[in-house]
């Protein structure tokens, strides 16, 4: 068969064009729950009528370059680039228990990296969480998102002044604990006959990966708490490090019993417990140390380098 993107004739049976990469076998629509992200240049077209058409495309191609950068970075998608619009769907083909998050801390990004840029323009972006319906069009192109979540995303973006970043119901729900939000109550929009509840992101409120947890009574969990327990005494008695490493299959429990022994490291032996999470996107390699020491010396992300070294040289004095 000759793949649709590039034309060149593939083996019967390949699933990918050798050549391009493109999908060879259309995979079967499927319904998932996505969040959309549609960002917007402002003053795109005003630009267009008063600058050549290549200074104009260096533009938003440098734009758009850095911000599917972050898109990767976060764990989404480019769907698509019209004009000046990008759109990003993050939950598909890839699913995280995080999509949402991701989405909004993305979004957020991606006004940071266009004011690094220095390009002169302004966005406007749109997030929305829902179900949607992954699947390509018969009538060719790559795999996209359809439903009225895309709708209502593209409307936010559309309502939201430049440099903001609105998100609708179910993202807001969603990213409440780790996302600062201003709340702009009902929008009416463009075609809806009901107003659409819209919040607009400010800031992070929690570093990555972080989650509030409920406390929840543990149970079935005896013989390792007892084995931690022990470890933990042993450390204590003999002033002598050790490393427990804990594994398991995600959801069954990791987080609460270890939760369950630092509490009882803090009650019974006084120890100074410091935290650190590791998270696939967003940051390199060094971010736990680097959140450990931070939690450890007390200063926040935030902090410059005169201050961090001072909070460093006093805890360890």
């Amino acid at each position: 068969m000759d793949c649709p993107a590039c034309g060149t004739r593939a083996p019967v049976e390949a699933r990918f064009c050798p050549t391009c990469g493109h999908a060879l076998v259309n995979r079967p629509d499927e319904r998932r729950i996505a969040t959309l992200v549609f960002a917007d240049l402002v003053g795109f077209t005003s630009m267009s009528q008063d600058a050549d058409p290549e200074h104009v495309k260096r533009i938003v191609d440098t734009c758009f370059e850095a911000m599917a950068v972050d898109v990767t970075a976060y764990g989404g998608r480019v769907d698509k680039i019209v004009g000046d619009e990008l759109v990003a769907i993050f939950g598909a083909p890839v699913t995280h228990e995080d999509d949402a998050e991701r989405a909004v801390r993305c979004a957020l990004q991606m006004q940071r990296t266009l004011a690094a840029l220095g390009a002169g323009v302004e966005m406007r972006v749109g997030v929305n969480t829902g179900e949607v319906v992954v699947g390509a069009l018969r009538g060719g192109g790559d795999p996209t998102a359809m439903g009225d979540v895309v709708n209502v995303a593209s409307r936010l973006q559309s309502a939201a002044a430049p440099g903001q970043v609105l998100v609708g119901p179910l993202t807001h729900a969603a990213t409440l604990d780790s996302i600062g939000y201003e709340d702009l109550g009902p929008l009416s929009v463009k075609g809806r006959d009901e107003p659409v509840a819209a919040w607009c992101a400010i800031s992070t409120l929690m570093p990555p990966g972080r989650r509030k947890r409920e406390r929840t009574p543990i149970v079935g969990r005896d013989a390792e708490l007892a084995m931690l327990r022990g470890i933990l005494d042993g450390a204590a008695r003999r002033s002598r490090a050790h490393l427990v490493l804990v594994t398991a299959d995600a959801g069954v429990g990791k987080s609460r019993l270890i939760g369950e022994l630092v509490r009882e490291a803090q009650a019974q032996q006084d120890a100074v417990v410091v935290r650190a999470h590791c998270v696939p996107y967003g940051e390199d390699a060094w971010w736990p140390i680097a959140e450990m020491i931070r939690d450890a010396c007390a200063f926040d992300s935030e902090a410059t380098i005169d201050t961090a070294r001072s909070a460093i040289a006093d805890k360890i004095a």
